[in-house]
């Protein structure tokens, strides 16, 4: 439903407040329709909603309170105001696009969440699945749903004698796969990621056609992962758009425009005259129609500074800043903050190129440098399927359990490109003990063998001096439960036969 948005003064609000229901009459030409306003007086946040009853033509009143005293229009019919929790003006939206910045009156759209309470997930099943699971629990066999909607195409084909055979079959085979009690699952996802990592180049990948983009591949990349870094060797993103905008050639370079940081000192050259304390911009051509930026994209970007006069040289595109502070310290400053000024794009966005997927003809944007947020707030891009290389932004932004998910794929995905062959449970158990404390762990001292709550554990791995040390300060006790503690004292570990206790007891006649 259309909203209009505007900007006022807090008397005018807070007499609107004490006085409805009341005419309200403003500058614009609204359109009748109109049931609520939003109100800012920053023209960034809106703190006030107006609940409108009638729009009509101006004409004079006494009882008709006054925007203005001159220019007014229109007259709404103003029924209730009522403060709000702040709605930031990026919130609108203007046809599909959300508003950056507004004049004054502007006929928006604020999109509403609805909550709805979801349904059973066992509801949700279709008959035929619902049918297989009971017969499943009536024979003592415990299968998946994923498993049962599978059988449902056997159950319409076989005679029901047949299918209780396949039932039986599956169950055996699933009893067989089954993981034994104590078996040393961590010891053995150890050994099967370990072994193939030790077949592992050192290489990074190098996009085709661009020189500055390298994606770092192999045991390096699989070491940053269990390693839990904070910032990758080289952050990428794959961005995809929405489907209808990812066929126009033209939205895509408007997007690659959008996405790349570019800086001054990437399309110019700065030069230092200490004499007349002037810096000059000397934009180099072939590196700002490489980049999609015009001669006044840098003067908008300088505009945003303070503390500087700005001169141009429309002879020669030549750009003279000069510090409004005359002193070598101010100059030098001056120049620092120019190297770094973002003329357009998304901070950490260091290069995009777009491609076009053979399969689907569609375009996808890969980039170098990643800043997932900033990038999900672009109208175009398709939030469901972007996706960065970055695990620790992943937990930042979208939550510890899409970070478990990162940390299974990127690893599957790293082994893959090897040719190298894992079974995902192994990789499955990485990702898990990495993130089920809430946040993203390493493997190592930092991390998860460094948090171990059994002294000689942590001892065996690193560092053993001063475990033991701060252990007897401490007055820790470590209660022997795991392995390599009770390999260091010589006792049997708990695991395999080494979990059981057998006591025999002697019965007299």
């Amino acid at each position: 439903m259309p909203s209009i948005i505007f900007k006022d003064t807090k008397k005018n609000i807070q007499t609107l407040t004490k006085k409805a229901p009341v005419k309200y009459a403003v500058e614009a030409d609204i359109k009748p329709g109109i049931t609520e306003a939003y109100v800012t007086f920053d023209k960034k946040v809106f703190t006030y909603r107006l609940r409108i009853s009638a729009v009509d033509e101006y004409k004079e009143d006494t009882s008709v309170i006054l925007k203005k005293q001159t220019g007014l229009k229109t007259t709404l019919s103003v029924e209730v105001v009522e403060p709000m929790d702040p709605i930031p003006l990026s919130q609108f939206r203007k046809g599909k696009k959300k508003l950056t910045e507004f004049s004054d009156f502007e006929e928006v759209e604020l999109p509403r969440i609805e909550v709805v309470e979801k349904t059973n997930y066992m509801d949700s099943l279709s008959s035929e699945v619902k049918e297989i699971l009971e017969l499943a629990k009536k024979k003592n066999v415990e299968i998946s749903v994923s498993m049962a909607e599978e059988l449902t195409s056997y159950k319409k084909s076989l005679k029901p004698k047949q299918f209780d055979e396949l039932l039986m079959r599956v169950a055996k085979d699933l009893e067989s796969k089954r993981i034994d009690p104590f078996e040393a699952v961590g010891i053995i996802a150890a050994q099967s990621i370990g072994e193939p990592g030790t077949q592992m180049t050192m290489r990074t990948f190098h996009f085709a056609g661009v020189r500055e983009m390298n994606v770092t591949l192999g045991l390096p990349r699989l070491i940053e992962i269990v390693d839990a870094r904070r910032i990758p060797s080289t952050p990428s993103m794959t961005v995809y758009l929405k489907p209808e905008f990812e066929k126009s050639e033209d939205i895509v370079m408007n997007v690659v425009k959008e996405l790349e940081n570019t800086t001054v000192i990437d399309v110019a050259d700065i030069v230092t005259d200490i004499t007349q304390m002037l810096l000059t911009i000397r934009p180099d051509e072939a590196k700002m129609s490489e980049r999609l930026v015009n001669h006044s994209d840098l003067l908008d970007a300088l505009a945003k500074m303070k503390g500087i006069t700005v001169i141009s040289d429309a002879s020669n595109n030549d750009i003279v800043v000069k510090p409004q502070q005359e002193s070598f310290k101010r100059l030098y400053q001056v120049q620092e903050q120019l190297k770094l000024l973002t003329i357009k794009g998304v901070p950490g966005i260091k290069r995009a190129i777009a491609r076009v997927d053979q399969v689907t003809k569609s375009w996808i944007l890969y980039t170098q440098g990643s800043n997932l947020k900033e990038v999900l707030e672009i109208d175009e891009v398709d939030a469901n399927r972007t996706y960065t290389n970055d695990i620790i932004e992943i937990a930042q932004v979208l939550g510890i359990e899409a970070a478990r998910n990162a940390i299974y794929n990127e690893s599957l995905r790293t082994l893959s490109e090897q040719g190298l062959e894992v079974d995902q449970r192994h990789l499955m158990l990485v990702a898990d003990m990495m993130t089920f404390g809430g946040s993203v762990r390493a493997v190592g001292r930092q991390g998860i063998s460094g948090r171990k709550s059994s002294v000689l554990a942590r001892a065996a791995f690193e560092i053993t001096t001063k475990h033991l040390l701060r252990a007897g300060l401490l007055g820790e006790v470590d209660p022997l439960t795991g392995v390599a503690e009770n390999i260091i004292v010589g006792q049997p570990i708990t695991l395999g036969t080494g979990a059981v206790n057998l006591v025999y007891r002697a019965f007299s006649k």
